[in-house]
């Protein structure tokens, strides 16, 4: 008895309820929802971030100081809308990568400090995600008292902020390549192309460190290797695992209901 017990009298000790036991369904349906948080965050994005917002198409970073307020200036309520919702959907990515985490544990162990890397490279991204919406949401509010030069800079700060964090992405991305690749069953949980495709989106990223040097051409935020090389192989990414994601949980399930069914539970 703990000293926080031990001066009640005995009449009136309750004992704490017993953890309830969930079913194998019961728990493995919160991981299923819990993995449509990469679906969510994906489109809600390309709405949000993409085609509401800043994203579909991308600036130039050399585009004209008037030109860019210009924009803002007739865009600025829908700017405004569109990163209201990503500020909104950016979250959802961590509550996916809580899940991913959860299934790498069952290749890894229990003490998998990969699996708390992924874990926390979600978490991390998500703020990446919030922080750069934030900026192009500031920089379209009151844009009637802002000076171009404060929406340029409120603009490329937003960029920078959502581009050149990228490697806790990238650590993400590795962590979760490493762990599927040893998977020892006979047919993985996750395809081993899958897990050769997170590492090569983790490296796909990589240039974006070159993003403060360049204000055209491929690698520019706008650029091929930049933009469409960095950007799309990661949301492929997110669609691709969120896809098998499911059909793993799945196993899982149907693994653990198994092991109860031997041992006559």
């Amino acid at each position: 008895m703990n000293t926080a017990t031990a001066a009640l009298p005995q009449s009136e000790y309750v004992a704490p309820p017993v953890a309830r036991t969930r079913t194998p369904k019961q728990k493995y349906d919160i991981w299923r929802l819990s993995a449509w948080g990469g679906m969510i965050f994906l489109f809600g994005q390309l709405l949000g971030w993409g085609y509401l917002g800043v994203g579909i198409p991308p600036d130039a970073p050399a585009m004209p100081i008037n030109d860019l307020y210009a924009w803002y200036t007739e865009h600025s309520l829908r700017i405004r809308f569109g990163m209201t919702i990503s500020v909104i959907i950016c979250p959802f990515y961590f509550v996916w990568s809580a899940v991913i985490s959860r299934v790498m544990i069952k290749i890894d162990g229990q003490d998998s400090v990969i699996a708390v890397i992924e874990q926390m490279g979600g978490v991390i991204t998500a703020v990446i995600g919030l922080v750069g919406a934030s900026a192009w949401m500031a920089a379209a509010y009151h844009i009637e008292e802002r000076t171009p030069e404060i929406v340029r800079a409120m603009h490329e700060f937003g960029w920078f902020f959502f581009d050149t964090t990228y490697w806790a992405t990238t650590l993400q991305e590795l962590a979760l390549g490493y762990v599927f690749l040893i998977d020892q069953r006979t047919k993985p949980l996750i395809p081993r192309w899958v897990a050769w495709y997170s590492i090569f989106s983790a490296i796909a990223i990589i240039p974006l460190s070159f993003l403060p040097f360049f204000y055209s051409g491929p690698f520019a935020w706008s650029g091929f290797v930049g933009y469409w090389v960095a950007l799309g192989t990661w949301f492929f990414w997110v669609l691709i695992l969120s896809y098998y994601m499911f059909g793993a949980i799945n196993r899982l399930q149907q693994e653990e209901e198994a092991a109860l069914a031997i041992a006559g539970k």
